[in-house]
Formats: C-alpha cells, structure tokens, sequence
C-alpha cells in the first residue's frame, strides 16, 4: 500500500469489461507530509472509494483484491484507491 494524490481523471473508449463502470484516476505518490515523490512515478487507479481530484488516498490491491471487491470472475485491476485520507499523524524520526 501506499499514499498517493489523484491527479487527474482517465477516459477511455475502449477498455476491458472490468473496467466498465468504474472511475479511473493517474495517482502519484506522495510522503506522508504530502510532497509528491519523485517526477515520473504515475500509476493509473481503480477508485473504489468516491475519491476526488486532489485528495490523498491509500492505494494498493494485492492479487486478487480487485476481483473479490468487484466480483468479477477476471479482473486484470492492479492498483485501486482503497481510502480516503483526512489527515496523516507521523514522526519523522
């Protein structure tokens, strides 16, 4: 798992079914205080939580995951937004 802020929305025309449906978003990855990590490190998410452009969420999904939380018999899903966060509490230590 790991934190990310959504970027920006993805519209396909074409796409496999399992994607029917569902919100797509390119995430990026951010530290725990919100810097964004690294320039070209953009993954593309499968929202299942009603995440919006610039919120920080959990990303993550192991094998699997995606399938049983959709319930779809094939679901080639690898990363979805998973949660929604109010706020990080962290020490840097």
């Amino acid at each position: 798992m790991f934190l990310a802020r959504v970027k920006k929305k993805v519209v396909a025309t074409e796409k496999h079914p399992a994607y029917h449906g569902k919100r797509l978003f390119v995430v990026k990855p951010v530290y725990p205080d919100g810097r964004e990590k690294g320039t070209d490190n953009e993954w593309i998410a499968v929202d299942y939580v009603g995440a919006g452009i610039g919120d920080i969420v959990v990303c993550g999904g192991a094998p699997g995951v995606a399938k049983e939380v959709f319930d779809l018999e094939l679901a080639p899903i690898r990363t979805l937004i998973m949660a929604i966060v109010d706020h990080v509490d962290y020490r840097d230590i």
